[in-house]
């Protein structure tokens, strides 16, 4: 189906009218009817009300087909562009900075290891197991020594659960060990994610980040979030 076809099949299936779906819009019913009937179109900012609303991506409000969980962001796409745009000097300074940033992000610096124990950071900031726990890689963070035998080959740091919603696998509690990986980890795996600013372990699923415990329902992906990966769950202390 096109946009047209979708908006109306999902509005109807919330059971909502023009009129509710035109206020929420801050527009008028002529207005919102024409995006029914193809006569008119929505921008960015009628799209993500939209989205929001019917509890659709942007994709699936758009017709257009799902998206790798690692796919290009509208954003990373612009700086791409930028790129391009560069001489070969601007290109050399943007290769030398990306190089340094990326070396610091994947080596292990962070653990060090000293004969049979290994020092590793742990961010004290808490990632949620539940509802979502602001959260930053970048601070609030404690060094641990641990047994080495207890480490993970490819740790690079460690955080702390809180809640419930990964039992049994992960408690309330739980100190896990975390790789960082580029660009995102696979479907299915678990893994440490920042959404919208609050951190997450959860296993990530299909445009959707998924509990363990049945008691939590699934959180849902969308364009306009703000969505990034912080490493693969390797397994917890």
């Amino acid at each position: 189906m096109g946009f047209s076809d979708t908006l109306r099949a999902a509005r109807q299936e919330k059971g909502l009218t023009q009129q509710e779906v035109a206020r929420v819009l801050e527009v008028d019913k002529t207005t919102y009817s024409g995006y029914e009937t193809g006569r008119r179109q929505p921008d960015v900012g009628k799209l993500q009300k939209l989205a929001r609303l019917l509890e659709l991506s942007g994709d699936q409000l758009l017709g257009l087909p799902p998206r790798a969980a690692n796919a290009l962001t509208p954003e990373e796409l612009g700086k791409l562009k930028r790129y391009r745009l560069l001489d070969v000097h601007g290109r050399e300074l943007v290769d030398l900075v990306l190089e340094k940033e990326y070396q610091r992000m994947t080596r292990r610096e962070e653990k060090e290891e000293k004969g049979w124990v290994t020092y590793i950071n742990c961010y004290d900031l808490a990632v949620s197991a539940g509802t979502g726990e602001p959260w930053s890689g970048t601070g609030y963070k404690t060094r641990l020594e641990i047994p080495q035998q207890q480490v993970p080959e490819n740790a690079h740091y460690c955080a702390r659960v809180n809640g419930d919603s990964m039992e049994p696998a992960y408690k309330d509690g739980d100190i896990v060990f975390v790789e960082r990986v580029e660009g995102c980890v696979q479907e299915g795996e678990v893994g440490i994610f920042l959404l919208n600013g609050e951190g997450y372990i959860k296993r990530l699923g299909d445009r959707e980040l998924l509990s363990l415990n049945p008691k939590y329902g699934p959180i849902a992906l969308h364009d306009y979030d703000d969505f990034r990966c912080q490493g693969r769950v390797l397994g917890k202390l």
